[in-house]
């Protein structure tokens, strides 16, 4: 009987602890863009669409690694089709980029822009 209860026991508690430590599956809220050159944050073309998890592939650090963009963030025409918004610094609060460099100077990763609906993952340089 004793042999029962541990067995039960033990079965139950591998049971929680399987769903207690899961893994939170990532939040994406628009589109994914990777920084393929860490020295070019602000131009566009150094971004192509991520194909890593941020949350695995991008340790808090200095440098940006995954933007999570709305559609809004991304340039529709012209040479920089696709790629996200990172070239505007027109001094309107609110731009792309404005929100690369808080990112940078925060210590929190990833850093959320709900309002803009932006999230910036960062790693090391």
């Amino acid at each position: 009987m004793k042999r029962k209860i541990l067995g039960f026991t033990v079965l139950c508690t591998m049971a929680v602890f399987a769903f207690a430590f899961k893994a939170q599956p990532i939040a994406v809220v628009g589109t994914l863009f990777q920084l393929d050159d860490a020295s070019q944050p602000f131009l566009p073309q150094s971004y192509s669409v991520a194909t890593i998890d941020p949350l695995t592939a991008c340790p808090n650090s200095s440098a940006v690694c995954v933007l999570d963009v709305p559609l809004g963030d991304i340039y529709t025409s012209g040479p920089n089709n696709g790629k996200p918004k990172v070239d505007i610094a027109t001094g309107a609060a609110g731009e792309l980029s404005d929100d690369i460099i808080t990112a940078l100077g925060n210590a929190s990763d990833p850093t959320s822009f709900p309002s803009r609906s932006r999230v910036i993952y960062e790693k090391q340089p």
